[in-house]
This record gives structure tokens, sequence and C-alpha cells, in this order.
């Protein structure tokens, strides 16, 4: 069960325990009227015999006969509709009891989801705090040495100085490079302007700049121009889902192939990544730090409601089933 439906489970549980209170305050007053008959027959059938004689020589029975009828019908009747409202009550007990154990299964799933997004919200702060420690800030430490460097050699020796100026021209515009691609890394321009497809095949060639592995892809075109932001959020965390795998394949796969596949499906946007690598032991590499990717891709699917397979026995294949919002199944 969707954790959207979470609501509709709470107010479902509030309006049978509503009904619950409703069908036991009815419950009581039958059985009150049915104890009020039963005290008026008691008291009726124990007239002494004598009371009667003033008017007839008949027994209690007779005279009280179509009373005494038209209340035993009546106290039938209240008994009849007290075992249907237990039957009722115990049924809403059982329902009341399932609905609990949901709504104990939900919130917890609820929770768990919420600690999630702050688990994956921290995973990718320390990933950019990381390479913006390892790349930019060492390499702007090691420029502001060149201009000291520089600063020295502008007096005695100009024409080194020069040299000096010019390495950090290209140190600079390194930097530069780094940090544009930290910020495309962040949010692709060509995702907004181009749609998803663009963004991933761009993605793929700056990854693979090396051309080291062949790439084979099969992906579906994204009008992004047409989607509600649910939607778009979706979108947004399939590609940062192919980016984690691909980049994992490219760093640990020791393959020369990788093979990604999305399709948008009725009810569901189905992924594929496969690269022809060695292989690894899922259980051991979900312990090192140097594969905490496949633990964020694993979290992003879990909030989306997926369902993810990876099989790392001949090569890694990592499948993924990320339904669509209610809206578009119908």
């Amino acid at each position: 069960m969707d954790i959207e439906n979470f609501g509709v489970i709470e107010d479902l549980y509030r309006d049978i325990k509503k009904e619950q209170e409703q069908q036991s305050t009815s419950l009581e007053k039958k059985k009150t009227q049915v104890a009020e008959i039963d005290t008026y027959l008691n008291n009726l059938l124990s007239k002494e015999q004598s009371d009667l004689q003033v008017f007839l020589p008949r027994k209690v029975e007779d005279v009280y006969h179509d009373v005494i009828e038209q209340n035993k019908q009546e106290r039938e009747k209240l008994v009849i509709e007290c075992d249907e409202i237990e039957k009722n009550l115990q049924t809403g007990e059982v329902r009341l009891d399932h609905l609990h154990r949901v709504i104990e299964n939900q919130a917890a799933l609820l929770h768990k989801r919420q600690l999630s997004v702050l688990d994956v919200q921290e995973k990718e702060r320390q990933r950019i705090a990381r390479d913006l420690h390892d790349s930019s800030l060492q390499n702007l430490t090691h420029l502001v040495h060149k201009v000291e460097l520089s600063s020295l050699y502008i007096d005695q020796d100009p024409v080194k100085a020069k040299l000096e100026l010019a390495t950090l021209e290209q140190g600079l515009r390194k930097v530069i490079d780094d940090i544009r691609n930290r910020i495309y890394d962040l949010r692709p321009m060509t995702f907004d302007d181009l749609g998803l497809k663009d963004a991933l095949l761009k993605l793929f060639s700056v990854l693979n700049q090396d051309g080291k592995f062949n790439f084979e892809t099969d992906i579906d075109d994204f009008d992004m121009n047409n989607v509600d932001s649910e939607t778009e959020i979706a979108l947004i965390n399939i590609y940062r889902i192919i980016q984690e795998c691909v980049q994992n394949s490219i760093n640990h796969s020791n393959g020369n192939q990788i093979k990604v596949i999305l399709k948008d499906e009725n009810k569901i946007y189905k992924i594929l990544i496969e690269d022809n690598g060695t292989g690894f032991s899922l259980k051991e590499a979900m312990k090192k730090d140097r594969h905490f990717g496949l633990s964020v891709v694993e979290e992003r699917v879990f909030l989306l409601n997926g369902l993810i397979k990876i099989d790392t026995e001949n090569g890694t294949s990592i499948s993924i089933e990320i339904p669509k919002k209610v809206e578009d199944e119908q």
C-alpha cells in the first residue's frame, strides 16, 4: 500500500470508530428496552390471582394475552437487533484492529522515509563537500602558492614570472571548469532545456571523456514542458539514480561496456543499467564507503515507492521499477 494513501486509511479508521461508537450506544439502548420488557412481564405475571377475580375468574395470561404477546414480539425483535449489532461490532473491531496495524506500519514507513530523505541529503552534501575539497579547493590552494611564487620572481626574473603566471592562468581555467561541472552536476542545464534523454546522453559523454566505455542506450523521450512538479521530481531522481549507477560502473566495474535502458511504460518507469565488468560481492560492497553510491540509489528508489534488483554475478545488472503517480495511472 502506497504511503500516499496514509490519510485515506486514517479517515477510514475514524469513520469506522465513529460508527462503532454509534452502534454501541444503540446496543445499550436496545438492551435497556429488553430489560424493561422483562421487568414489565415479570411484574405482570406475578400479579395475585385474587386481583382479577373481581372481573373474571380467569388466569393472568388470559386477561393480558394480547399485551403479553405484543411485548414478547417486541422483545424478540429487539434481541434479534441486538445480535445483529453485536455481530457488526465484532466485524468492526476486526477491521479496526487491521487498520490500526496498517496505520502503525505506515507511520513507521513514513518515519523511515523521512529519515531516508535526510540520509540522501546528507550523503549528497558529503559528496559535494568531498569533491570540492579534493579538486577545486586543493587546486586553488596550489594556485595561491603559484601567485606568491610569481610575486617573488617578478622583479628578479620576469620571464620566469610570466611562465608561472601562464601556468596560473591554465590552473584557474581548470578550476573554473571543475566548478562549472559541479554546478552542472547539481542541476544539469540540458535537463530544463532539452529534457531527460539529452541530459543523460550529455552526462554519459562527460563521464566517459576518455572513451574507455562503449555505451548502448535505449532511452524514451520525456517532454519536460508538460509535466507537473511531482513528475518532475520523479524524473530528476531517475536521472540521479542512473548517474550513480553509471558512475559506479565506470569507477569500479573494470569493464568496457555499459547498457542503459529507460522506458516510459503505462504505469511505471523501467530502468536497466548493465555492465560487462568483473562484478562484486554486493554484501561486502555495501559495507565499504567507496560503494556508498549504491546505498544512495536504494534510498532514492525507496523514496519513489520503487523496486530494485541488483545482480552482480556476471558483471553488474541493476533493474529498477518506479511507479507513476496515481493520476498517471488512470
